[in-house]
């Protein structure tokens, strides 16, 4: 049953990515025009990490002495933690609503609630309180006025967002950025694809409204991430600066034509190096782990145009601070 809802999320999501050309949110119209706002965040070294190893990222040798081949990503999200949720609260901009499902349409869109007080969330996929990305869309406005998430664009890092089942259980995520994307160019992968976070992106319009299309040019999409799993990530920071270890950062990090290198950390413990870029220096992303049994090497044809960071991350689950940043010259 598992494999089987794998495939059918995949082939959904396949779906999404065929009608995105003809714009996946084109039902969120109106001739109001909300203004845009992003807010970036620089990551520090463990921020955008899953410090745990629960899902066997690198390739390690177990008490027996044999290495052991493993997944790096984690496959199948938690089916058990999640929640159908059936109300929608975000205190800070005075949201309060009802959640309806929503799935995929026969032109390969996201559907959209009918009512403009009500938000979808998209059923097909992850469901709130497991690992991955739920996602809920609303309108923005009407043609009378501001609708459910017009003042979506107001929220900050930070602000909490509530989620609520019919038997009342609650699930708390907090903001950690907004960004805004064209219309056709939103990353459908980011927004509705695999993560090891426990995520909730809301989705509305945003920019200015084309009259012709009967659409706005811009989508706004809010990423928060679950309270608990952030909390247990605080935990494991403070357990990281009480181990034995010695907790460095690899050194001598060094973009040279398409290669990433670095220095391997010489203490008892190393599990591997996770490897991470940005095109502007600022917002990180986690692009490769490599077992401490490998080359220390991460090879990128395109790396001339990226920042890179190396971190050092142990058997127990800890990663150090980010190494230097590195950058071909």
């Amino acid at each position: 049953m598992k494999w089987r809802t794998y495939f059918t999320i995949v082939g959904l999501a396949a779906l999404l990515l065929a009608g995105y050309n003809s714009n996946v949110w084109a039902n969120f119209t109106s001739r109001y025009d909300p203004a845009q706002q992003a807010d970036k965040n620089v990551p520090s070294g463990n921020e955008d990490s899953d410090l745990s190893l629960k899902s066997e990222e690198f390739t390690v040798i177990n008490e027996s002495g044999d290495i052991k081949d493993v997944d790096f990503e984690t496959e199948t999200p938690d089916q058990n933690n999640g929640i159908v949720p059936t109300n929608l609260k975000v205190p800070s901009i005075d949201i309060n609503a009802p959640v309806t499902k929503v799935g995929v349409l026969d032109n390969g869109q996201m559907g959209v609630p009918k009512d403009d007080t009500t938000v979808g969330w998209f059923e097909p996929g992850t469901k709130p309180g497991n690992t991955g990305n739920s996602v809920v869309a609303g309108h923005v406005d009407n043609q009378s006025g501001p609708a459910v998430f017009y003042y979506l664009k107001d929220l900050q890092k930070g602000d909490e967002i509530i989620v609520t089942n019919d038997e009342g259980k609650e699930l708390t995520y907090v903001v950690q950025k907004l960004e805004s994307y064209p219309a056709d160019e939103a990353p459908i992968k980011e927004i509705f694809g695999k993560t090891d976070k426990k995520r909730l992106n809301l989705i509305t319009c945003t920019g200015v409204f084309n009259y012709e299309k009967r659409t706005y040019l811009d989508r706004l999409v809010v990423y928060s991430e679950l309270k608990s799993s952030l909390d247990e990530e605080k935990g494991k920071e403070k357990t990281q600066k009480d181990t034995n270890y010695d907790i460095k950062a690899p050194t001598n990090v060094e973009v040279n034509g398409t290669f990433v290198t670095w220095h391997a950390v010489r203490v008892d413990g190393v599990a591997g190096y996770r490897v991470y870029r940005s095109e502007n220096g600022e917002d990180f992303e986690k692009v490769a782990s490599i077992s401490e049994h490998e080359r220390k090497t991460y090879t990128d044809p395109k790396a001339s145009k990226y920042t890179y960071y190396v971190t050092t991350v142990y058997l127990d689950g800890t990663e150090s601070a980010p190494s230097n940043l590195a950058k071909a010259e």
